[in-house]
Parts: structure tokens; sequence; C-alpha cells
């Protein structure tokens, strides 16, 4: 087996036929498709149990409790075949032909490919590209056993994405992800694949950036924001760094590249935003966890970080949910306004 596509999924029973009907039509003797169900309560396992019939390399384990995502990450990996896997969301979907794409690609013999994905609203409305990589946007290879190739590959990234942020971009050798050794405290961390896979940049592993869109990105679905927004930003900008630190150290330089994109994964728009939602919903967001976590994502970073800092500080929460307010009436109304389709 060359090639398996993991699938952990928990209450996605509205989304994951597509995705596997996206999947599973391009499926060769040389790939199976793992899908392990962390104690749906509701059609998430019919709706793979359907598909069995007609695709054999459908495996389905139902573990019958929540593990949560690292762990269930981690346990269906383990229970691949491949010599590579590519984790898959469960609610996104693979373009055509991108397994025929992979495995032409896995020929290379890499330890870790990085593909990219094409970002889309709920409805999978595409959004626009969504490069990984600085330009030029082209396929290279990083040799990370190599003095100064490693800083290079970091100072090259745009967005987290390129540290393993998002689990399905990156295709990696099973092997690698077997030997890494990571601290428990990864897990509950909601960032298992980052803290695997750069673990492994240690060895000195070779990754192919294939500056290829191979799947489309499902927006507005986010899993991690269930307890708030707030909440949600802390998953990212304190856990996030926090991995990095532990692989790199604290006062690395890798860690300063992940703290910089970062600060493109979540803009000031979004903290702002953030601080409207604290004023809307002081009883479900903490705006003092905002405060510490605003306060280390703009932190010495330069002149540019430091006015969005004293921004977020000085603009009252009552302008912020006034312009918020009338940006959602906008919309409304531009979208009311629109014609319909049957016009």
């Amino acid at each position: 087996m060359k090639l398996s596509i993991c699938i952990p999924t928990y209450n996605f029973g509205a989304f994951i036929g597509a995705t596997l009907d996206s999947i599973l039509p391009q499926l060769t003797a040389e790939v199976e498709v793992v899908v392990l169900d962390g104690g749906s309560s509701d059609d998430t396992v019919s709706v793979v149990r359907q598909r069995q019939n007609d695709y054999p390399a459908l495996r389905l384990f139902e573990q019958g409790f929540r593990g949560g995502i690292d762990r269930d990450i981690d346990k269906v990996v383990g229970l691949a075949h491949g010599q590579y896997c590519w984790i898959f969301s469960a609610d996104d979907l693979m373009f055509e032909g991108a397994i025929a794409k992979m495995l032409a690609y896995l020929v290379s013999g890499d330890d870790i490919y990085l593909c990219e994905h094409l970002p889309c609203t709920l409805d999978m409305t595409p959004i626009g590209p969504y490069p990984l990589l600085q330009e030029p946007h082209r396929e290279v290879v990083f040799d990370l056993a190599k003095p100064g190739q490693q800083l290079a590959y970091f100072s090259r990234a745009r967005t987290s994405e390129a540290f393993f942020s998002f689990l399905a971009t990156p295709i990696f050798r099973k092997g690698i992800w077997d030997r890494a050794d990571v601290p428990d405290a990864v897990y509950g961390s909601c960032w298992i694949v980052a803290g695997r896979l750069l673990r492994t940049f240690e060895s000195g592993v070779r990754l192919r950036y294939l500056a290829r869109t191979l799947l489309y990105k499902r927006g507005d679905n986010d899993s991690f924001a269930d307890k708030g927004l707030v909440n949600r930003l802390r998953i990212t900008l304190e856990n996030f760094p926090e991995i990095a630190s532990q692989v790199f150290g604290e006062d690395s330089a890798e860690l300063v590249q992940v703290r910089r994109v970062l600060r493109t994964d979540i803009p000031l728009r979004i903290v702002l935003f953030a601080k409207a939602q604290c004023a809307r919903n002081p009883q479900g967001e903490d705006r003092a966890l905002l405060d510490r976590l605003v306060r280390a994502h703009y932190g010495n970073a330069g002149a540019g970080n430091l006015l969005r800092y004293w921004l977020y500080q000085l603009l009252p929460a009552t302008a912020l949910v006034a312009l918020d307010n009338f940006r959602k009436h906008g919309k409304a109304k531009k979208k009311s306004n629109a014609p319909s389709r049957e016009n």
C-alpha cells in the first residue's frame, strides 16, 4: 500500500459523504481510505458504511468515544497501512485527479510533501488562492539536513500552514511520523500534526513544496470554535507557538518566524472583531485572556505591530461593535438587493 488517506471524524454526517465521494472514485490498488469515527451521535457512521460495499479499500473504525482531535489523528495514522499518509478533513473535497498526481510525486521518495488548498465558503464556493510560501510560487525541495535550509524554509513561509497547521496539506512518510518523539503536552493542543512533523526536522528530512492545489477547504465550519472566539484565538496564538517553542526553543529564530506568520493568519481586523465580541458577550468571551493574547501577538515585533497593538488598546469596544453592526447591515442589504438566479 503506497498511500493511506486518513480521516478522523466526529458528527460530520452532513459533510463526510461529499468528502468520500470526491476521493473514492480516484482510488487505485495502491491507495486506501481509513476513517476513524470518534463516537458520533449523528449519521456519520451510516454514511460511511453506505459506501463500503462499492469500495472495499474504505476502512471504518468505530472508536465509540471522543479521544480528542490530537489522539484521534494519532490513532487513525496508526491504523494506516500505507507507506505515506494524507490526513484529510471530513468536510473538505479533493480535486479530481489529485490522487494520481500525488502518486506520481511520491516516486521521488521525499519525506514530506506540501500541497495547497483552495479556500471556499461553507457551501464550497471558491474564494481564491492561498499560497503557503512566499513568491516565486514554484515547486522546490528543502533538504533540512543541510545547514541553513531549515531557516531558509521558515523564512519563506507565508502562513502557518507551511508549518502544518492545517492537517490536509502535508502528505508524509508514515515512518517519520512514527519515529517522532513528542511530549504529552502536545496532546490537547489541537496541533498534533505540527507537533510531530516539526519534530522530524531535527533528523534532516526532505520536504518538497508542490506549489499545486489539490483540495477544496470548506470554510465557516471550524470545529475548534465551539467555546467562543477568544478561546479559538487562544488555540492558535498560544498553543501553536508553544509547539514551536518545545521543538526549537524559546529563543529560536524558528519561533520568531512562527509568530510572524501567525500575524498573517490572525490580522488586526480579527482581534478587533474579538474585542467587539467580548463587549457583546462578556459572559461567554474572556476579555482579559484576549488582552494577554494580543499583547504577545504584537509584542517585540517592530513599529508597525506596536501601532497595531495600540490601535487594539485604544479603539473603544462600543465603536467596534457599532462598526461591525454597520458592516453586517451593509452585507445583508447588498445580499437582499442582489438579483435572484430566476431573474
